[in-house]
């Protein structure tokens, strides 16, 4: 079954996509500064669209206690949604 509507929501926003793009094609769990590096955004604008993507649980937090620098791998949904 595809989630029509989150496909659509991921398509909107380019940042969205270009994130999950990132991690689905990252080996290692990643952190917002390796995002905020890789696509050249703003800690901030990083750390907001993780939020997002954490919330539509396409993005999963790998270690939840940390309070800095929590690592997040993209779920099994999250790919599908990209393909």
């Amino acid at each position: 079954f595809m989630d029509w509507g989150l496909y659509a929501w991921v398509n909107r926003g380019s940042r969205r996509k270009s994130i999950l793009e990132l991690f689905a094609k990252s080996e290692k769990p990643l952190s917002t500064n390796d995002i905020k590096k890789s696509l050249k955004i703003a800690i901030s604008q990083a750390s907001f669209t993780l939020k997002e993507l954490s919330s539509k649980k396409l993005i999963e937090c790998v270690n939840p206690k940390d309070k800095i620098g929590k690592l997040y791998v993209i779920t099994k949904k999250g790919k599908k949604i990209l393909k």
